[in-house]
């Protein structure tokens, strides 16, 4: 009887499967939309669109796409990341995550728009198994982090913020380490490097303040509920800051120590305790500045993350209250003494400017106008500084072995790895007052 039954239970069950061949198991999840805002829209494999929402799988061989005011972030199985800005479409052509080697496929499609990714295990198991194609070159990997977006004449710009990658087409590739760019003209001119970051604006890590939650109609599109969020606060000890701000025509410097803590929300600093190394603790004060105010390459979360900003008023207090005027601050984390070391002996590296405050003396704003920042890497290393500002202009050299430095006006830290970076502050009074701002260079 039990045979028996077994055979009838078999006979069943292949009669089923005959009549109803569509009743297959599911294709396997790639990954998973963290984040939606805005317009996004994901193409099924059979060509149906529907809204993409917060908590809905993707899977291999779908589309996603993103109105003008749509972002999105995906989780992959491998823990890879991938945040699709606005006017961006992103497909996964073929993606296989088996934890093997041999097996394991990250293969996606960038056809228009602009993109951030973070590479997961599959690139790590494999990275020649990790490819984002393009209308014009194919970024490979060989770490884990890079940005890429088209530019409005169709050319395609690559930048990479952790380790290094790869990008190809027919006339040629070539590697890029963190922090260094390229620009992708069409798919048969090589690959040129530039000073030009891909733009690919990093999205808030919360929504929109009127944006409460993922909430969808009963036409599964997204529905807005007014509330309000209170921004995020992160907290960092691995984050150095130089700031600069006046008193009654004083000069008070920041240059924060090993494992002084900084709170960010987002972007902007909003406090450094340093009471350890001496300079106490600096926090804004007054009406608030919008965070949109407060400018950086990269999330603060990001290794190779530089920010600037101004408070328009702020505090020391160590030792007592001191109220300060105009506090100029860059911040990011240091560049390691390994790396220092490594570049001893490499010779002059030539930065450019990336970003700024706008300088101030007396209280007043005005216009920084240009500024240069070189490095002679020797058995130490020495550095050439230009500020020019609609208040006056200065230069200053600084001379050091570790990734700080100061000078007679100057004071700052190289950032990321391979001093992909320099930040400083400055201070100088050229007989009408101080004249003090922040500066971000990129090598």
């Amino acid at each position: 009887m039990k045979t028996s039954f077994n055979l009838q239970y078999t006979l069943l069950a292949m009669a089923l499967a005959s009549v109803y061949p569509l009743s297959a198991a599911a294709a396997p999840s790639a990954g998973i939309a963290q984040f939606t805002t805005g317009e996004v829209s994901v193409r099924r494999n059979d060509g149906k669109t529907d809204p993409l929402v917060k908590g809905k799988d993707i899977e291999s061989g779908q589309s996603i796409i993103t109105g003008a005011n749509g972002r999105a972030q995906v989780k992959f199985t491998d823990g890879g990341l991938i945040s699709l800005q606005p006017g961006t479409e992103f497909k996964v052509a073929n993606y296989v995550d088996k934890a093997d080697p041999k097996e394991d496929r990250f293969l996606v499609d960038l056809l228009r728009g602009s993109m951030r990714a973070i590479t997961g295990l599959i690139g790590k198991r494999n990275r020649e198994n990790y490819k984002v194609t393009t209308t014009t070159a194919t970024i490979g990997i060989r770490g884990s982090g890079f940005n890429a977006g088209y530019n409005p004449d169709g050319s395609l710009s690559v930048t990479t913020e952790l380790d290094a990658i790869e990008v190809c087409n027919s006339g040629g590739c070539i590697g890029l380490t963190a922090g260094e760019s390229v620009r992708v003209i069409n798919n048969t001119d090589a690959p040129v490097r530039t000073n030009v970051r891909a733009a690919v604006p990093t999205p808030p890590p919360d929504q929109e303040p009127i944006v409460v939650g993922n909430n969808v109609n009963g036409e599964g599109k997204a529905t807005i509920v007014v509330g309000a969020l209170v921004p995020v606060q992160r907290t960092f000890t691995d984050i150095q800051v130089a700031a600069v701000g006046t008193n009654g025509g004083s000069q008070y410097t920041l240059l924060s120590g090993a494992g002084a803590t900084s709170i960010f929300s987002d972007n902007k600093l909003l406090k450094v305790d340093d009471n350890a190394s001496g300079f106490g603790i600096w926090s804004e004060t007054g009406t608030p500045q919008p965070e949109a105010n407060f400018k950086g390459i990269g999330s603060v979360t990001d290794p190779n993350f530089i920010g600037w900003g101004t408070w328009t008023t702020g505090q020391k207090d160590y030792l007592g209250i001191t109220m300060l005027d105009n506090v100029h601050y860059v911040a990011g984390r240091p560049t390691s003494q390994t790396d220092i070391s490594a570049l001893l002996y490499s010779g002059v590296a030539n930065y450019t400017l990336v970003g700024n405050t706008a300088p101030t003396q007396n209280g007043v704003a005005g216009t920084l106008n240009g500024a240069t920042f070189s490095v002679n890497f020797q058995t130490g290393y020495t550095i050439s500084v230009a500020i020019n500002t609609s208040f006056g202009n200065f230069t200053d050299t600084a001379s050091g072995s570790t990734p700080t430095f100061s000078g007679a006006y100057i004071q700052g830290m190289f950032v990321g790895s391979n001093a992909a970076f320099a930040g400083l502050t400055y201070a100088k009074d050229p007989g009408g007052g101080l004249i003090t701002g922040a500066v971000a260079f990129q090598k």
